[in-house]
């Protein structure tokens, strides 16, 4: 009890002082003894509390302020073999397939017979000279018209309409006819007609 003979400002002080002292004393308490609050449980599991029966899944806090005294290792994670071999300089399966898929083998066709192979000799034969032919009449027959056609370029009256329009290219040209026969790597077909194949702007 506080004298009656105090000041207010005293008893105040006094009071303060009181209640300052016996908080800390609480929290000495509360540090000193922790396990008569939460018993420290095992990593993951429920820690029950004796007073409230509180549950919880985190782990509980030791008396220890160090922490625990056994070492915690790490768990390391497998790499994949693909990562391990691109870190290592090794190459990557998919290009490993298409450098086997290149180097593989080539296969060779049986040997023909005498018989095939003169057959095979007559037919590029026939279709060198028969090529070559067509060649030398097409440049024959271009030639004698290029011949014609500057002859009478020559005999128009010079500094004329008529020469002018002979002269004129027509811009709208789209290159070579369709009846230009096209070159191929093969020989003709006997007996094969185009005209089959394609189909009608009627149907």
């Amino acid at each position: 009890r506080m004298c009656p003979t105090m000041s207010t400002l005293s008893r105040r002080i006094i009071s303060r002082t009181a209640s300052a002292t016996l908080r800390r004393q609480a929290a000495a308490a509360a540090t000193l003894a922790p396990q008569s609050i939460i018993k420290p449980v095992a990593s993951g599991s429920p820690a029950t509390c004796s007073s409230c029966q509180y549950h919880t899944t985190t782990p509980s806090r030791m008396s220890d302020p160090e922490g625990p005294k056994t070492k915690q290792l790490k768990v390391k994670k497998k790499e994949k073999k693909s990562a391990k071999k691109g870190k290592e300089g090794g190459r990557d399966r998919a290009l490993d397939l298409l450098i086997r898929a290149i180097d593989a083998p080539v296969s060779e066709p049986p040997p023909a017979s005498a018989e095939e192979m003169q057959r095979r000799f007559d037919i590029g034969r026939a279709y060198n000279i028969g090529t070559s032919k067509r060649h030398n009449e097409r440049n024959h027959d271009l030639n004698c018209k290029l011949r014609m056609k500057q002859h009478a370029i020559d005999m128009l009256p010079r500094d004329s309409m008529w020469k002018e329009e002979a002269l004129k290219l027509d811009e709208d040209d789209d290159g070579p006819p369709m009846w230009r026969h096209v070159p191929v790597w093969t020989p003709p077909i006997p007996g094969f007609d185009p005209s089959q194949f394609i189909a009608d702007e009627e149907e």
